[in-house]
C-alpha cells in the first residue's frame, strides 16, 4: 500500500475508534494517529516518511558537508600522503552515491546526535534518535513492522502524554493499522520474529490493478466510517471540547 493511502486509512479508521473509545480526542492525539500511520516504514529510506523529513534539500546539503570534509581530510592531513588522498577519495565519492543511500547516512547522523542530545538534555530525543539510527539500520518490513514495534510505539506515547490516553489509543492503532494493511500484500508481514509464521492475505501486488481496488476500498471504507463515526454520531464535539 501507498504510503498516502496509509495515511488516510490508518489516521482515519484509529481516530474514528479512538473517538469510540476514548471520551475525548486532542490535536496531540491526530498527530500521534499521523506519525504512527507512516512510522513502520522509516526502515524505507524512500518511503513518505523519510522522504518528507529528510527531503532533497537536506540531501544536497549532506553531500555539500561530505565534499568538504573529502578537501579537509586531504589538506589538514597532508603529511599522511598518499593515505590522505585515498581518504578523501572515499569521502567524496560517497557524496555522489544513490538518493537512498544518502538518506540512510543522514537517518543515521541524526539519529546519533539526537541520542547523544538526549543523554544531555532530554530522555525524549534519545527515544527519538534510536529509532531513526534503528530505522535506518533494518531491512524493509523487518523489525517495525512486528508487534515488538508497535507495543514500544504505544507505551513511548503513553511515556510522553500519561494523561491524554487518546494519544497512545490513537498512534498504537494506527500504527497497527499499517501492519494489518501491509498483510494484504504478497509478501505479508511477520509480525512475531524469530516466530518464522507471516500474517499474509495475498489480496493486492505492488504496482498491480489489484492494489488499486483495495486501496481504493480502503479509503472508502474509511471515509464512510469517519463520516458515521464525526458526523452521523456527533462525535465532532470531541475536537471542541462540547
Amino acid at each position: 500500500m501507498k504510503g498516502s493511502s496509509h495515511l488516510v486509512v490508518s489516521t482515519g479508521i484509529s481516530l474514528a475508534l479512538t473517538a469510540l473509545i476514548q471520551p475525548t480526542l486532542t490535536p496531540m492525539a491526530a498527530a500521534a494517529a499521523v506519525i504512527g500511520s507512516l512510522l513502520p516504514d522509516l526502515d524505507e529510506p524512500n518511503g513518505l516518511l523519510a522522504n518528507r523529513t529528510f527531503p532533497k534539500a537536506a540531501i544536497r546539503t549532506l553531500q555539500v558537508v561530505l565534499l568538504l570534509a573529502a578537501g579537509a581530510v586531504v589538506w589538514l592531513t597532508s603529511a599522511q600522503y598518499p593515505l590522505n588522498l585515498a581518504a578523501g577519495a572515499v569521502i567524496g565519492l560517497s557524496a555522489f552515491a544513490s538518493i537512498r543511500w544518502l538518506r540512510t547516512m543522514l537517518m543515521l547522523i541524526v539519529g546519533g546526535a539526537l541520542t547523544v542530545g538526549g543523554v544531555i538534555y532530554d530522555t525524549r530525543l534519545s527515544a527519538a534518535g534510536l529509532t531513526l539510527v534503528v530505522s535506518s539500520l533494518v531491512p524493509h518490513r523487518g523489525f517495525t513492522h512486528t508487534l515488538y514495534a508497535t507495543g514500544l510505539w504505544t507505551a513511548a506515547l503513553y511515556w510522553m502524554a500519561p494523561d491524554e490516553l487518546s494519544v497512545p489509543i490513537a498512534g498504537g492503532l494506527s500504527y497497527l493499522l499499517h501492519l494489518l494493511a501491509d498483510a494484504l500484500s504478497q509478501r505479508g508481514i511477520q509480525p512475531l520474529p524469530p516466530i518464522p509464521w507471516k500474517l499474509r492475505v495475498p489480496l493486492m501486488r505492488s504496482g498491480k490493478f489489484s492494489a488499486a481496488v483495495v486501496e481504493t476500498a480502503a479509503i472508502g471504507f474509511t471515509f464512510i466510517l469517519v463520516w458515521i463515526v464525526f458526523v452521523q454520531m456527533g462525535y465532532w464535539r470531541l475536537w471542541i471540547g462540547f
